[in-house]
Order: C-alpha cells, then structure tokens, then sequence
C-alpha cells in the first residue's frame, strides 16, 4: 500500500478522470472520501482516509487497480449473473442468497443456528453463505470467459465475492436492480412466513427509519414469545434473550 500522502495524490488524480467522485461527510475523523460515479465505477463502491491514516474500502481489488493504475470497466460482452442476500438485517430466521442467471432465480438459505451462539461470533455465516452461494453457481455450468458477476457490496457477500475472484470471474460491487433486487425479497418473505405462520419479515428499503424501528421491535417481540430460537442471538442486542 503506498503512503498516504501517495494514496491521496493517485485518488485525486484519478477523481479528474471522473470515474469517482469526493463526498463529504460529517465525521471530524475523515480526512478523505470518494465513492465511484455510478457508471464505470459503481456509486456502491468507496474508499475513506482517516486522520489516523486508517484506509477502508468496501472492495479493496478496485482500489489497487486504480493505485497500480490497471482499473479497466467491466467487459460488457460477458453475460451478467447477479448475485444479491436477503435477511441479513432481519432479527430472525436465517439469510438468503439469490442469484440471477438472466432467466432464472436460484436461492438457497443459511440457517439460524449460524447466527446463534459462538457459531456466529466465530462469524461461521461467511463460509456457510459462501459455501451456499458457490454450489448454486456451480449449478449453473457457466464460465469466466462467457460471465462476469454483479455482487450486492453487503458484508456478507465479501468472501463470496473473493471466492469468485479466485475462480477467475471479473467481479464488480454493485447496487443490485431488475428481476433479483424485485424477486428475493419476496422469496425471503415467503421463507420467514413459512417458518413462522406470520409475515413478519419486511424491506428497509421500502420503510423510513421510524418505520423499519417498528417492524423489528414488533418481531423481536413476536418471536421472544412465540419462537426465540429463530431470533439471530449472536446480535450483541439479542444475547440476553
């Protein structure tokens, strides 16, 4: 990694190519940020610099190929499969992985008892959700000189994302849209009310912060009465339950 006066010269320097873009944000402990412009690079992707001199990005290949000056846009001749997760917000039952091969949606769904117990501190929902993710893909029969991957940038996905990588598929972070983003939340829906009898489970991106409050402290307190061991007890705010 160069220094960081390096690093905050090759952003700069690359931002005048437009490709990203800075952003401001309230924090005395930011020195710098950018996040991509949304089209070559996507709006999902960012890198911060801290007056510590800390660096966090949310995918650090694209953040080398721009320092090492190697970044080149996804090749639009590939076919796209999507991959996105449903869940991972939700206080209970487990999380869904969903991916789009452009005419079909395949799901699979990591259990509860990984986000339980030490299971979950030992973060075991990573490879299980990997291991979920990669035997769907490999269902699909396709190559990484026929596809490329669009990947939700939720945490989640990350060694997903990096298992792909290691199989040679170009892989790009991005806002997931059209048929999965519209479908999977659905299907997870229907996953929550089958284990439940209830449709408990809801889309913050759909609610306001007052609202997506409410729904989850009215399933938290559904599911501590009725059905505690689907709560995701591992979550610092359920460990008393």
């Amino acid at each position: 990694m160069k220094s960081s006066a390096q690093l905050e010269k090759a952003l700069a320097d690359f931002a005048r190519t437009g490709k990203i873009v800075p952003r401001k944000e309230n924090n005395q402990y930011l020195k710098l940020s950018y996040r991509g412009n949304g089209t070559e690079i996507s709006d999902k992707w960012n890198v911060k610099i801290y007056t510590s001199g800390s660096v966090v990005t949310t995918d650090m290949e694209t953040l080398t190929n721009i320092l090492e000056g190697k970044f080149a846009p996804p090749d639009t001749s590939l076919k796209v499969i999507q991959i996105d997760d449903a869940g991972f917000g939700s206080a209970i039952c487990g999380v869904m992985v969903g991916i789009f091969d452009g005419d079909k949606i395949w799901t699979d769904t990591v259990d509860v008892t990984y986000f339980q117990g030490e299971a979950y501190d030992r973060k075991e929902y990573l490879q299980e959700y990997t291991r979920k993710g990669l035997e769907l893909f490999n269902r699909l029969g396709v190559s990484n000189k026929t596809h490329r991957i669009e990947i939700c940038s939720g945490y989640i996905n990350s060694m997903l994302k990096d298992k792909l990588r290691e199989l040679g598929y170009s892989v790009t972070i991005t806002d997931i849209k059209g048929p999965l983003q519209d479908n999977l939340e659905d299907l997870y829906r229907e996953h929550v009310k089958q284990l439940t009898g209830k449709s408990l489970a809801y889309d913050p991106k759909q609610l306001t912060g007052a609202e997506i409050a409410r729904s989850y402290f009215a399933v938290v307190d559904w599911a501590r009465k009725n059905a505690p061991h689907l709560l995701k007890t591992g979550w610092k705010a359920l460990k008393s339950v």
